[in-house]
């Protein structure tokens, strides 16, 4: 009688236990559904951002820049306003990294930037450069369209200034060259469109490039704001 009494016990707590094992096997069931149905929504996003971050941009800022030089009346130093203006076109291999191909033009002339000079003096200064970037960008939220990163790149440029200042170069009134031009930055990436740049260029009239004490320039230091179309 006690084996009997034993054996219906048995047999109610595996008729009673069957149920609860099938309901919680149904509910991890469930909850692999749910979890891989988030994994396939956030790659699809992520496919799908990056290819919204292919395409041609444009945009404009505003940078500064040391220029040093020896004139006639002696040695003078100014800091002239950069206007800023980029344009070019990117593609991500990933949703982090890409290639740019780029173009800028970086301008600065007295009309704006006499009352930071001190006597005002007529000047010019442009440089007009192209290259390739390296943006790495890291998303800052699930829907990838939010990114903050950095980017780097080489190019060639061409630099001319003038002014009405007596040159010691033979007096000549400009000063032209063309060669290496390296930029690097940090990016800020918002609705994959929207992309702010803080950086700096290294230009061919760079003071560690230029073999000349009588004209010099620091590292060229700019915002931009670019748009992607």
């Amino acid at each position: 009688m006690r084996f009997l009494g034993f054996l219906l016990c048995l047999l109610g707590f595996v008729w009673l236990a069957s149920p609860l094992q099938a309901q919680t096997d149904a509910k991890k069931f469930l909850k692999s559904l749910q979890k891989e149905a988030r994994l396939y929504e956030r790659l699809k996003n992520k496919q799908k951002q990056r290819k919204a971050k292919d395409g041609g941009f444009f945009g404009m800022g505003f940078g500064m820049i040391d220029i040093k030089k020896d004139t006639a009346q002696g040695k003078t130093q100014t800091f002239p306003v950069i206007l800023s203006f980029k344009g070019g076109y990117q593609s991500f291999f990933s949703s982090f990294v890409g290639l740019k191909v780029f173009a800028a033009l970086d301008l600065a002339t007295s009309e704006v930037n006499w009352r930071f000079n001190k006597p005002r003096q007529d000047s010019f200064y442009g440089v007009a450069s192209a290259g390739l970037e390296i943006p790495i960008e890291f998303s800052l939220t699930p829907s990838y369209q939010h990114f903050l990163g950095f980017y780097a790149g080489v190019g060639g440029g061409a630099v001319i200034y003038m002014d009405n200042g007596q040159f010691q170069l033979r007096n000549q009134q400009e000063i032209k060259t063309f060669g290496l031009i390296i930029q690097a930055g940090a990016a800020l990436t918002l609705f994959s469109k929207h992309r702010i740049e803080l950086g700096f260029k290294i230009l061919p009239t760079n003071k560690t490039l230029l073999a000349s004490d009588r004209f010099e320039t620091s590292q060229m230091f700019n915002v931009v704001y670019l748009y992607k179309f």
